[in-house]
C-alpha cells in the first residue's frame, strides 16, 4: 500500500478528496497519460472529478483523476523506486510487493501500521533466506506540493505505474503479499486471547510514546477503535488502496500465461486458483 493507500499516511479529513483519480498537466494543458494498468476503484462518480482535477482513462479501461501538481513528484518517486528494484534484481533477488494499510482508516493508527509494514518486510525476507527483496510502500512517501498533501489517487497512480513495470507487462514483481490478521497478531505477539494481547500492546506503546498516549491511549473512543481494529480487522481487507492493488494483480495475471503469473499471498498463505482470479470492490477508480 502504499497510502490508503494501503499502501501511506493521510489525514482522515482528506478521504473525500482521495476518491479521485489520475491526470497530468503541463503549463495548464491536460495531457492524457497511459500508465498501462490501473486498479479497480472507489466507485466515485466521474462528475466528482472537478478542476483542477481532470479525468484520465488508463489503458485497461479504468479512470482516475488527480491534481496535476503532483505529476513531477510522482514521476520522480517512480524513477527512484524502479532504481531500487533494479539494484535488487541485479543482485539476484526475487521481488515481492507488500500490500499494507498505512492510513488510519477504520480505526487503525498510522505509526503502528508503518511499524507493522517494516516487520512484515523483515519477516518475509528472513523466511525466504535473503533471496527475496520486499518492497515496503511505507518507505516511499510523496512530499507535499504547494502546501497540498497527496491523497489516495496520487499514491495509486504511483503504485500502479510501478507494479505495471516499465514495459507495462506487469512482470515487475514475482509475488505480492497482502497483509492479513495473522500478520498483525504476529507483530503484536498475540497467540491466544487476542483482545487482551492488543490491549497490552497498546499499554506498552503508550508507556514510551507520548504522542500515541495522547492521541490514542488517553482518548476512550479512539482507544476502543484501536483495540477493535487490531483485534478483528487489521488487514488489507479494510484498505481502499489495497483493494485496488488486489485488482491490479488480478488483471495483470489474466494477461499473463498461467505459468508466468505473479504469485499472490494473503495473510501468509498462497491464494487458491479462484481467489487469484477474482476482483474485489475497488478503492479509487472513477466510474463513468
Amino acid at each position: 500500500m502504499g497510502r490508503d493507500v494501503s499502501t501511506n499516511p493521510i489525514d482522515e479529513n482528506e478521504e473525500a478528496s482521495m476518491r479521485r483519480g489520475w491526470v497530468t498537466g503541463t503549463l495548464g494543458l491536460v495531457v492524457l497519460l497511459t500508465w498501462v494498468l490501473s486498479p479497480s476503484g472507489a466507485r466515485a462518480a466521474a462528475s466528482e472529478c472537478v478542476t483542477p482535477r481532470v479525468t484520465v482513462a488508463i489503458s485497461i479501461g479504468i479512470s482516475y483523476c488527480m491534481d496535476p501538481i503532483f505529476d513531477p513528484v510522482i514521476r520522480s518517486q517512480v524513477e527512484k523506486i524502479r532504481k531500487d528494484m533494479k539494484a535488487q534484481r541485479e543482485a539476484g533477488k526475487l521481488l515481492a510487493y507488500s500490500s499494507v494499510p498505512i492510513s488510519p482508516r477504520g480505526g487503525g493508527h498510522t505509526d503502528t501500521n508503518v511499524d507493522i509494514a517494516a516487520a512484515v518486510k523483515a519477516r518475509l525476507e528472513k523466511e525466504y533466506g535473503g533471496g527475496v527483496w520486499v518492497l515496503n510502500p511505507a518507505l516511499y512517501q510523496l512530499p507535499d506540493v504547494a502546501g497540498k498533501a497527496a491523497g489516495g489517487s496520487e499514491y495509486m497512480v504511483m503504485w500502479t505505474t510501478v507494479i505495471a513495470g516499465e514495459d507495462g507487462g506487469g512482470r515487475a514483481f514475482d509475488m505480492v503479499h497482502f497483509l492479513g490478521p495473522s500478520d498483525v497478531r504476529r507483530f503484536m505477539g498475540c497467540r491466544t486471547a487476542i483482545v487482551p494481547c492488543v490491549e497490552r500492546y497498546l499499554a506498552a506503546r503508550a508507556s514510551t510514546d507520548a504522542k500515541f498516549r495522547a492521541d490514542v491511549a488517553d482518548r476512550p473512543e479512539r482507544r476502543r477503535e484501536y483495540v477493535r481494529f487490531y483485534s478483528v480487522r487489521g488487514s488489507t481487507a479494510y484498505s481502499a488502496g489495497a483493494h485496488d492493488e488486489w485488482n491490479i494483480f488480478v488483471r495483470i495475471n489474466r494477461k499473463l500465461a498461467i505459468g508466468d503469473r505473479v504469485a499472490m499471498y494473503f495473510d501468509g498463505r498462497p491464494l487458491s486458483l479462484a481467489e487469484s482470479e477474482m476482483e474485489v470492490s475497488g478503492g479509487y477508480e472513477l466510474i463513468p
